[in-house]
This record gives C-alpha cells, structure tokens and sequence, in this order.
C-alpha cells in the first residue's frame, strides 16, 4: 500500500511539473499579442534587459533576442515591461516572472507578483 501510495505521489508532481511547464509564456508571444493575456494569470521566463529603480519596473526579453542581440538596443521593441514591488533583479538575469497583464495609459504593463532568477532556462 505505501509503495503504491508513493508510485501515486510521484506520477502527481511530475504531472505537475509538466503542467507548470506549459502554463508558461514567452515574452514574443505577449508583445505580439497583450490583449490575448490582459487580466490573466501568466508565467513568463526572460533575461532582464534594463532596471529603473525609480518606477519600480524592470523589462524583459526573450531567450531567443537575448542570443541574437544581447540587451543592447537592437531589440528596444521586443522589451516588456514588468512593475514589481520589491527588490529588483539586475540586468542580464534570467527571470521567471508571475503575474498579470494591465492595460495602463501609455500601454500594457506586466504587473509582477513574483519574480524568480533561474539559472538556466533549458534546465527548468
């Protein structure tokens, strides 16, 4: 019984594992289409391309343009910008970010509830 309780346990955290994978976004596919996101719960991995610890905001690119281009501004349109209310991450993290898109007046934000460096993104 406890052997197959335990088989149960594991097969439910590797599901979630594999669930938690697909519920994330890419910063491309939220820049192409911020409308398709406002006000939903998402999960975006990105390397942070610039910090301004005034506003509280950090912005964000795509694995993708970071190998192509750094975080220099050949991809000032590919950034996203992300509020949170705690301490920054420095440029060239990578970040898994977890929150929500918001329509403000100049645009859509991404409104951060968590914010957590990784070390490599093809490793998660």
């Amino acid at each position: 019984m406890k052997t197959i309780f335990a088989v149960l346990l594991m097969a439910l955290s590797v599901q979630s594992c594999q669930n938690r994978k697909s519920d994330l976004t890419t910063v491309e596919d939220v820049l192409n289409n911020p409308a398709e996101y406002l006000n939903r719960e998402v999960s975006i991995q990105g390397i942070v391309s610039g910090v301004d610890s005034a506003r509280q905001q950090f912005r964000i690119i795509g694995e993708k343009e970071f190998e192509e281009c750094g975080v220099d501004k050949c991809n000032a349109n590919e950034q996203l910008p992300v509020r949170f209310k705690e301490a920054l991450p420095a440029i060239k993290d990578r970040v898994e970010v977890s929150g929500q898109i918001t329509k403000t007046e100049k645009g859509f934000v991404y409104e951060a509830k968590s914010v957590r460096n990784i070390k490599d993104i093809s490793a998660e």
